[in-house]
């Protein structure tokens, strides 16, 4: 199972990537590469600060990409 936000509804919940970096402790810059999705590894720490941001659950077999490998 995998549970899709989209980067764009996270930064304009924040307003910017930079304000979003701060708030779950990573950089700018990794913001600005992560696509289309937020990676796995973000998915909990933005699902903590903004408990009611729109998301998409995927169930069935993980496929590994560069974000979950």
């Amino acid at each position: 199972m995998r549970v899709l936000i989209k980067t764009s509804d996270a930064i304009k919940h924040f307003k910017n990537a930079s304000h979003l970096a701060d708030e779950i402790g990573i950089t700018p810059q990794a913001i600005n590469q992560w696509g289309e999705y937020i990676p796995d590894p973000s998915v909990g720490k933005i699902m903590a600060v903004i408990p009611d941001i729109p998301y998409k659950i995927i169930r069935g077999a993980p496929t590994k990409t560069l974000l979950t490998a």
